[in-house]
C-alpha cells in the first residue's frame, strides 16, 4: 500500500485500481472485447493519474471532457462511503467510490444511465 503523505493526504499520489469487487468481476466476465479493451485503455491511465489530476478532469456541458468524476447523489456503500460513477466512453460509465490511494470499481454500466439508478449500499 502506498505510504501517506505527513499530511495523511493522498490527493498527489498515484491511483490504484481495484477490480475486485465480485459483482464487478462478474460483470467484467461478461463484456464485449471492444468494451473490455476500452475499458483497460482507461484504466491504465487512471493508474498514471493523481486524485488531483482525476477530479481537475471533470467537467460539465458540451465541452465533457476526461474521466467526469461525479458524485452519484444518495449513493454510499454499506458503510457510508459516497459513490462516484467515471466516464470510460461517451455512453460507459463506471460506479466507484475512493479508499485512500484506491478508487475501487463497483459497477459497469454500459447504458450510462443505469450508473444514475443504482442504489447503492454495497458491502466494500
Amino acid at each position: 500500500m502506498a505510504a501517506k503523505h505527513k499530511s495523511g493526504s493522498t490527493q498527489n499520489e498515484l491511483v490504484q485500481c481495484d477490480l475486485e469487487f465480485p459483482a464487478f468481476q462478474q460483470q467484467l466476465a461478461d463484456m464485449e472485447s471492444a468494451a473490455f479493451d476500452a475499458l483497460l485503455k482507461k484504466i491504465e491511465t487512471i493508474n498514471k493519474m493523481t486524485w488531483n489530476q482525476i477530479y481537475a478532469t471533470s467537467s460539465k456541458g458540451k465541452e465533457k471532457r476526461g474521466l467526469n468524476w461525479e458524485v452519484l447523489p444518495d449513493q454510499k456503500t454499506a458503510s457510508g462511503v459516497p459513490i462516484a460513477s467515471i466516464r470510460i466512453t461517451d455512453k460507459f460509465r463506471i460506479r466507484v467510490m475512493r479508499d485512500g490511494v484506491f478508487m475501487r470499481c463497483i459497477s459497469l454500466h454500459p447504458d450510462h444511465d443505469s450508473a444514475y439508478k443504482a442504489q447503492g449500499n454495497e458491502d466494500i
